[in-house]
């Protein structure tokens, strides 16, 4: 039998653990999990704190949020980064959005979170919305505030994106409306041995609104890079 691949994933803003529930346990004994947040203000403490407390080399997961703090950590410690996955990645350096989200979650954390769980996941996907609410509560506004500043103060990476030569999967929904596929694509480009996938039917969260695709889609990307010759 295989060695479980130590594997670290990071959750979207205002989201847990239960954003990755379903995939892990689709995953089963392929990968041994690890699921670590550090909702801080500024991305390089994050990235600090998770390498501090990550295995010695994993691969590694993040969407949304969590993909952009998973592109910091492999470019501050690729040798570490054996693989990996991002989802709903929109790695463009933001327009001005990031505090007024910050703000609103501290002012008015009910009616940022409602207006949140409107465009994340489709509006069709009740048992998606409801898992997001309910993630977000358990978070904290406070929590997500940090994210959201951090997200907002991120370095511009794109000239850089071409030293991560660990192999890597981008998985884009094709109803994203905050990381379009397009996103996915041009991140996909940028990287020397990254493939990009569209899932369909699916919108910013994949984990949650088509959990079995998106595993089976790692499952076989972790096959085939296990094939790979190391660069």
């Amino acid at each position: 039998m295989s060695p479980r691949l130590p594997t670290v994933f990071l959750p979207a803003l205002l989201c847990d653990e239960m954003m990755y529930r379903d995939v892990i346990a689709a995953l089963g004994e392929a990968i041994e999990p690890q699921i670590l947040m550090s909702p801080q203000a500024r991305l390089s403490d994050s990235v600090a704190d998770i390498l501090a407390r990550a295995p010695r080399t994993f691969a590694l997961v993040g969407t949304s949020y969590g993909a952009n703090l998973a592109l910091a950590i492999a470019l501050a410690a690729p040798e570490r980064v054996s693989a990996l996955w991002l989802m709903g990645c929109n790695a463009s350096v933001p327009a001005a959005g990031g505090p007024d989200l910050a703000a609103g979650l501290e002012a008015t954390p009910e009616a940022i979170i409602d207006f949140l769980a409107g465009i994340v996941v489709r509006p069709t996907d009740h048992a998606a919305t409801a898992a997001f609410k309910a993630m977000a509560h358990r978070v904290g506004a406070a929590a997500g505030a940090a994210q959201a500043r951090a997200l907002a103060s991120r370095d511009d990476i794109w000239s850089r994106l071409g030293e991560l030569r660990m192999p890597a999967l981008i998985l884009s929904g094709d109803e994203d409306p905050i990381a379009p596929p397009a996103c996915g694509q041009q991140l996909a480009q940028a990287m020397p041995r990254a493939r990009f996938e569209l899932l369909s039917q699916c919108g910013h969260l994949p984990s949650l609104e088509q959990p079995k695709q998106a595993a089976a889609s790692f499952h076989a990307f972790l096959g085939e890079a296990a094939m790979q010759p190391a660069r």
